[in-house]
């Protein structure tokens, strides 16, 4: 473990003792955050743009400096070592600037309320004023004990995307197991570095959680077209192996498929176990009010371990969620103007296609219904959800337009006429 503090590294010490700071005869709070990934770097940075000088510790479990987790599938796995340094989210000169000290390579244990002071895994005690849980979510794991075989990967945070790539290197035969955005993202990078790729996928169509079924057709298609063999509507009952590694992936319907490298992703659960050890509320995620505050005054959450009161009764895991989550507490402690609500925003990058959405995408019902619409784009389109002739979710492949003006109309409000989307002649601009 390293400690960063004004950019230079410091062996770690068995414990910290937090005096009181002052600066100008001003007391200054001592700010803790729990997770170096989006979430809590946004409130790190965005205290300091808006005038903030107390002090902000970062304690994260993963060693080395933050990556960026949306390439992590995609261009990362494709790059040399040398370049890792271009993917980080905040690199060394960062944290010197900012006056903000890292702690990499250890997690937090355990959280002392009435001390208010959290305990590391090497022993040591970090001492707050405020504690900002960013812990974010872990990667669901099936219920096998070969899941522990040694090219079985799951994809959440950078050791993940580190081991699978080494691995990738050596592989010829690839299982994922989930048609979800990681999935799909991931077996596109496999393709691309000439694996041959099962995806396995229990629901009845992929991206079923997420998208509406006409993306879904577009990216079975898309995926079909790249030489990805899919498997929809198969669950899986069991895995093989031999000597410590996956040899193959037994379905449901008794198919067996053999692979030299298995990928997981099933999505994610939330990162409460903190929250729970220290008798904090929670539910499907931390359980916060509208300013993020947990059920003690002195602890907030942000990002994807956060089901926050007033703001949907839903958990949203996105880059812009947690950033917006950030920027948002940041603002509550300065008193700068918060950031305006956004539609929530989402992408995804598969071979040459580029899919991006605002709103959620609502569940099969009676009163919901899609409109597809060509883009100005060659091979461009837009998929439009409405529910009870409201809009409620645009997507958008290789239609920057459609998405823009989709996103102005969720915020704004505005009133879409279905026979307006219906109508390919139809210029969008004039909704805005």
């Amino acid at each position: 473990m390293r400690l960063y503090a004004g950019g230079k590294s410091f062996v770690s010490i068995a414990v910290i003792v937090k005096d009181k700071i002052y600066k100008g005869g001003k007391a200054m709070s001592h700010f803790v955050i729990v997770g170096a990934s989006h979430a809590g770097i946004s409130f790190a940075e965005k205290l300091r743009q808006q005038g903030g000088e107390d002090e902000i510790t970062i304690i994260d479990k993963i060693a080395g400096f933050p990556l960026q987790r949306p390439p992590l599938s995609k261009a990362f796995l494709g790059a040399d070592h040398s370049e890792e340094e271009g993917f980080y989210l905040r690199a060394e000169e960062w944290f010197e600037a900012q006056n903000i000290t890292l702690r990499d390579g250890v997690g937090v244990t355990s959280i002392e309320r009435a001390a208010k002071q959290v305990v590391l895994g090497d022993g040591s005690i970090v001492s707050y004023d405020k504690l900002i849980l960013a812990t974010g979510a872990s990667a669901r794991r099936l219920p096998f004990a070969e899941m522990d075989c040694k090219n079985v990967f799951v994809l959440r945070d950078g050791d993940d995307a580190k081991g699978l790539k080494a691995a990738m290197a050596q592989a010829k035969n690839a299982v994922v197991i989930g048609g979800g955005y990681i999935g799909l993202e991931a077996a596109a990078s496999m393709r691309k570095h000439g694996l041959s790729v099962h995806v396995i996928e229990a629901a009845p169509r992929l991206l079923a959680r997420v998208a509406s079924p006409e993306i879904s057709e577009v990216y079975k298609a898309l995926h079909e077209s790249h030489g990805v063999q899919l498997h929809i509507g198969n669950g899986v009952s069991g895995l093989k192996a031999d000597d410590g590694a996956i040899g193959a992936v037994i379905l449901d319907n008794g198919e067996e498929i053999g692979c030299d490298l298995l990928l997981v992703g099933i999505g994610v659960a939330p990162e409460i176990s903190l929250a729970e050890q220290a008798g904090l509320a929670v539910g499907n995620g931390i359980l916060t009010d509208y300013d993020y505050a947990t059920s003690d005054e002195n602890i907030f959450a942000i990002g994807d371990n956060v089901l926050a009161e007033g703001r949907g009764a839903i958990r949203i895991e996105s880059i812009h969620n947690a950033q917006y989550g950030g920027h948002y507490l940041a603002s509550h402690f300065t008193g700068a103007a918060k950031p305006q609500d956004e539609a929530p925003w989402f992408w995804s990058d598969q071979y040459d296609r580029k899919l991006q959405s605002a709103g959620l995408v609502p569940p099969p019902a009676d009163d919901v219904r899609q409109i597809m619409r060509p883009g100005k784009r060659e091979g461009g389109c837009s998929v439009w959800s409405f529910e009870a002739g409201h809009l409620r979710a645009v997507e958008s492949i290789n239609d920057p337009q459609a998405y823009m003006i989709g996103k102005i109309c969720l915020e704004k409000g505005n009133d879409v006429p279905m026979s307006a989307i219906e109508d390919p002649d139809f210029e969008l601009k004039t909704l805005r």
